[in-house]
Parts: C-alpha cells; sequence; structure tokens
C-alpha cells in the first residue's frame, strides 16, 4: 500500500482529463482558468488532441473574443492538426455570434473544400443566425442546398426555425413558405408540434391563402394530433 504524499506517475492526468475540465469550464464560462489549464497540460507535457482544441475554441468563442479563436483555430492548424467537424462548427457559431456572417460563411466553404463535411448542426447555426441578420434569402438558399441532400439532411430542428422566422414579417409570401416547410417536414416523417402547426395554419387563413389552408386541414384529418385552434 503506497503511502500518502508520494507522486504515482500513473495517476497523472491524460489528455482526456484535461480536455474534460476544459470543456466544463467552458460550459460555466470560465475563459481565464480554461488557457491556464491548457498552457499546465503542454508544461506537463500531455500533448492536447483536437478535442481539446475544439474545447478551448468554444469557450473562447462563448466570450466574444472570436479574434482569439481564430487564432488558436490558425495556430492548431500550424501544428498539423486536422480540424474536425466540430471544430469548424464551433468557430461558425462564434463568427455568426459577432456578426460576422460572410466569414462564417467562408469558413463553411473552406470546410468542404478541406474535405469535412458540414453537418445539419452546422447549417442550422448558419441559418438562424441568417434570419437574424435578415439574411432571408441567404438561410433558404442553406435550406435548399440541405434539402437536396447535397451534405446533409434537415432535421426538425432546422423546420422550426425556418417556420418561427417567417412570423417576423408576418407576410403572405412568408406564411406561404411556412406551411411548404410543414409540408415538407411531415413528408420526410417529423410531426410538427401542435402549437407551431396551429400557428401557421391561423397565419394562411388571415392572410387569405385558402390553397394552402386547405391542405393542412387534409394533413389534420390524417394526423390526430394535430388539432386546429383558430386565434383571430
Amino acid at each position: 500500500m503506497k503511502k500518502r504524499g508520494i507522486t504515482d506517475e500513473n495517476c497523472k492526468p491524460d489528455v482526456v482529463s484535461y480536455t474534460t475540465v476544459l470543456h466544463g469550464l467552458g460550459v460555466s464560462g470560465q475563459l481565464d482558468k480554461a488557457r491556464k489549464v491548457f498552457d499546465e497540460m503542454s508544461k506537463e507535457g500531455c500533448v492536447p488532441s483536437t478535442a481539446t482544441y475544439n474545447a478551448l475554441i468554444q469557450v473562447i468563442c462563448k466570450k466574444g473574443n472570436v479574434v482569439d479563436a481564430v487564432a488558436v483555430f490558425d495556430d492548431m492548424i500550424g501544428k498539423g492538426y486536422i480540424p474536425n467537424v466540430v471544430t469548424y462548427t464551433v468557430l461558425i457559431r462564434g463568427l455568426c455570434h459577432a456578426a460576422k456572417i460572410d466569414r462564417a460563411m467562408k469558413l463553411l466553404e473552406r470546410m468542404k473544400s478541406e474535405g469535412c463535411e458540414p453537418n445539419v448542426q452546422t447549417y442550422n447555426v448558419l441559418i438562424s443566425y441568417s434570419f437574424e441578420e435578415g439574411e432571408i434569402e441567404k438561410a433558404l438558399d442553406l435550406f435548399e442546398r440541405m434539402s437536396k441532400g447535397m451534405e446533409c439532411l434537415p432535421n426538425q430542428d432546422t423546420y422550426n426555425i425556418i417556420i418561427s422566422a417567417m412570423f417576423v414579417r408576418k407576410r403572405a409570401e412568408d406564411m406561404a413558405v411556412a406551411a411548404s416547410m410543414v409540408v415538407d417536414m411531415v413528408d420526410r416523417g417529423y410531426l410538427p408540434r401542435r402549437f407551431m402547426f396551429n400557428r401557421v395554419l391561423n397565419g394562411l387563413m388571415l392572410t387569405g391563402n385558402q390553397e394552402l389552408s386547405r391542405e393542412l386541414l387534409r394533413m389534420q384529418e390524417k394526423y390526430a394530433r394535430l388539432r386546429r385552434e383558430i386565434r383571430l
């Protein structure tokens, strides 16, 4: 039995331990502590992994220091690391949050040119922030790429993001887009939440789109959980 105070080399933290701590600090937004942990692991001779860099980039982005996050990204590439889909998505989210949508779009293209395929989370981030910046056509163009299965297919979150965004202006053409999203998501096997369905149906009725209203009503008859609640 080992005495207390004697160092056990087998109990030294490894890359997984450091990465887990970094991730936890990222969740709580403690950037200074995260940097100290990252520097400490290098001094201790523990080589960071791509996941370690991802955790550090995430906490830097969370604190709004996207320029520093890009610097860390460039540093990891300079040291021979290959960014994965998480790396790119975290940095794309950080750029979008800093209202740098164009740079985020360029990073998406770079990501694909490097052979790293974006996933649904990558696209959902870009679509959501594009809507927030009023870039409606850009957001719908991104969805069009997804719907064609060019890289990945939309999920229920994708549809919810787009449908919710269509109620910002509440125009007749936006209600039509929202309805088409409901139809498309059902075709792909996703049932909209009852509240969302009723909201779209009410929007169509209030903007006088009888054709799409009837289509949604037929859908309602097919799926019992989609009950009609009209609010005038």
